[in-house]
């Protein structure tokens, strides 16, 4: 794989959230020449989607008291699953994981009021991908926000990256009102050594966290 951006953005309030991924999707494809990437099994667009769930240690555990993390699964590595921890740590494991978890039951549980995800549609233009999608939040599925993912393929280096990314996030972004970075260089600096796909998982893991924030303050939550 190679390095990714990720953008959070929100609609013009006139808009629903169906219109404006409509209008990124006419840019990417009618004015950039993006293609729209299918299923190879479905004659349908094929969607991608990022799921992330809290599990809380349970009070009744003394020595976890207070502790929790973020259980995560992508469908681009459908056989792995991504355990985020309160302080930033990320373990990468098989999916198997997902059952030692549910013979922890005595110690840590899910919480499916700030179950989220993010999801939409996948573009490729020339050496770049692009996913544009939104971020729904507990059962209801609320709308929270929308998001959008820059990768340039032939890079494992994210400094190497950050001025080609920054560069095509602003010719992506140009027909719609999102604020973007004046550069990313911050982004960079805080992966070393070869990117990974955990480090996407942390990007949204933060946006995911923000919007559970914002719904906690709303009552929401």
């Amino acid at each position: 794989m190679g390095v990714s951006y990720v953008l959070q953005w929100l609609p013009q309030p006139n808009m629903a959230p169906a219109q404006a991924e409509d209008m990124m999707r006419q840019h990417l494809v009618e004015n950039l020449g993006a293609k729209l990437i299918h299923n190879q099994h479905k004659n349908e667009p094929d969607i991608w989607h990022i799921e992330c769930e809290t599990y809380t240690a349970m009070q009744s555990v003394s020595a976890l008291s207070g502790k929790s993390f973020q259980l995560i699964h992508s469908t681009e590595e459908a056989t792995l699953s991504f355990a985020c921890s309160d302080q930033g740590g990320i373990i990468v494991a098989e999916r198997s994981f997902d059952t030692i978890l549910t013979k922890l039951g005595d110690s840590y549980q899910p919480n499916k009021m700030t179950r989220i995800m993010a999801m939409g549609k996948k573009y490729e233009i020339a050496d770049f991908s692009v996913k544009v999608g939104t971020v729904l939040l507990g059962g209801s599925a609320t709308f929270r926000c929308m998001v959008l993912e820059i990768e340039y393929r032939p890079s494992c280096y994210a400094k190497d990256a950050a001025a080609l990314l920054h560069e095509f996030l602003s010719i992506v972004t140009a027909t719609m009102p999102i604020g973007i970075p004046d550069n990313l260089n911050h982004f960079a600096d805080t992966i070393s050594g070869l990117y990974q796909l955990s480090d996407t998982i942390k990007q949204y893991v933060k946006i995911f966290s923000d919007c559970r924030r914002v719904a906690n303050s709303m009552g929401m939550l």
